[in-house]
C-alpha cells in the first residue's frame, strides 16, 4: 500500500493548483515508488539545505547579496520534489512510519512521542516564520486532522489514492525580499504541454540557512 504514496499525494496537489494540463493519461504502474526510499531521501535532503548559504559568506547580509536570480532558481528546483514531498506528506499524514492503517496509523517512528514532535519535525524543513499548515482546517485538502494523540500514542491519518502523471518545475522569480524568494509553480504533462498553476511557493533565509517557506494558491 505504502508504495502509491507518492501517487496519491501528487493528487492532493492536482486539486489544489487547478493545473490545466491537457491530455494526461494514467500511468500509475510507471509511477509507483518504495516510500522508504522516498523518506530516506527527504531526510538527506535537510543537510543540504544550508550549504549553498555557508560557502558563500560569513556574513549574513539577506537573500539578494547570497545570490543571483539564477542561483536561486536553480537551488530551488533542485528542491522542488523534497519541498513538495514533505508538505504533503504532512497534509495527508503518510510522512512516519507507521502500522499502514488507512485513517489511523499508529506511529511507530521511535523519535515521535506527542503533537510536539510531530511539529519539531516539520519546523526541520520548514521555516519557523510561518506557523504549521497541516492543522489547519481551512488549508488541508482532506478536511481532517492528520495527527493526533490517542491515549499516549501519536496517529497518523494516512490518506492514499492514485492519480495520472505530471512533472512541477518553478519557472521564475515572482517576488524577493531580504529573506524571502518567490517563485512561479508550473507544471508539465506527459504530452509536453505545460502550465500556470496560479501558485506561489517561498523560501525561507535565516541564520545562514534556505528553508521552506510557505504556499499562495493566486486563485484562491
Amino acid at each position: 500500500m505504502r508504495n502509491k504514496l507518492m501517487i496519491a499525494i501528487l493528487s492532493a496537489t492536482l486539486v489544489l493548483s487547478g493545473c490545466a494540463c491537457t491530455n494526461i493519461k494514467e500511468k500509475k504502474d510507471e509511477t509507483m515508488v518504495h516510500n522508504k526510499k522516498e523518506k530516506k531521501e527527504v531526510k538527506q535532503e535537510v543537510a543540504n539545505l544550508p550549504e549553498e548559504a555557508e560557502t558563500k559568506t560569513t556574513v549574513d547580509s539577506g537573500i539578494s547579496t547570497l545570490y543571483t536570480d539564477e542561483e536561486l532558481l536553480a537551488y530551488a528546483n533542485n528542491h522542488i520534489n523534497n519541498f513538495w514531498h514533505v508538505y504533503y506528506c504532512f497534509m495527508a499524514g503518510t510522512f512516519f512510519e507507521g502500522t499502514g492503517d488507512f485513517g489511523n496509523t499508529l506511529i511507530t517512528d521511535p523519535n515521535i512521542h506527542s503533537l510536539q514532535d510531530v511539529e519539531n519535525v516539520w519546523y526541520q524543513y520548514f521555516s519557523r516564520k510561518y506557523p504549521i499548515p497541516y492543522m489547519d482546517l481551512n488549508t488541508n485538502i482532506y478536511k481532517e486532522v492528520p495527527f493526533w494523540e490517542e491515549n499516549g500514542q501519536v496517529y497518523e491519518r494516512y490518506r492514499i489514492d492514485g492519480i495520472p502523471y505530471v512533472s512541477f518545475f518553478f519557472d521564475h522569480i515572482t517576488q524577493k525580499t531580504d529573506d524571502e524568494v518567490w517563485f512561479a509553480y508550473y507544471c508539465k504533462g506527459p504530452d509536453g504541454s505545460i502550465s500556470d498553476t496560479q501558485q506561489q511557493w517561498s523560501f525561507v533565509y535565516k541564520d545562514g540557512q534556505l528553508k521552506y517557506g510557505t504556499i499562495v494558491r493566486n486563485n484562491q
